[in-house]
């Protein structure tokens, strides 16, 4: 019972992430795959999305699947902000969740910096390099800024001519 209440929690922590890339890779035509608390990666990651890229995918492909989930949860902000008030509490609750779920892994940035190799292994793994995690970390404030904004304020409706 333990064991499932902290899959679910994981689901609704990383899912949404993880079904980005899903997403844009079964549009590109790539049966994803989804792992959530994986026993073989290597750090710690709750999710892991994963799909068999054919050689001739081109590196477009490959790299729109790994920056899917920051165009896509920035979207979800901007629907979600729109449709709630700035001061309701479902977005202050949705907030971090959402801006968790833009921001770019370590891996992801990986991938989108080294297709070739991701093609090569025929999967969404490249080998990382220490200005990948940099890269993550640096892109957390300002996604969460887009998020916080696009969640939290109500911008003025623009003004027509």
């Amino acid at each position: 019972m333990a064991v499932r209440a902290l899959r679910s929690l994981v689901a609704i922590l990383v899912g949404p992430h993880e079904l980005a890339h899903a997403a844009v890779a079964r549009l590109a035509g790539m049966p994803p795959e989804i792992t959530l608390l994986p026993e073989h990666a290597s750090g710690i990651p709750l999710g892991q999305f994963d799909a068999t890229i054919p050689p001739s995918t081109s590196t477009s492909v490959i790299r729109v699947c790994a920056l899917a989930p920051l165009p896509i949860n920035l979207a979800v902000a901007v629907g979600v902000g729109t449709a709630l008030p700035a001061d309701s509490p479902l977005a202050v609750a949705l907030f971090p969740l959402i801006a968790y779920w833009a921001t770019l892994s370590g891996g992801d940035v990986a991938v989108a910096a080294n297709p070739v190799a991701a093609r090569n292994a025929g999967r969404f793994r490249a080998p990382g390099r220490w200005w990948q995690t940099v890269a993550s970390l640096l892109l957390v404030p300002p996604v969460a800024v887009a998020v916080a904004v696009s969640l939290l304020v109500d911008l003025p409706p623009p003004v027509s001519p």
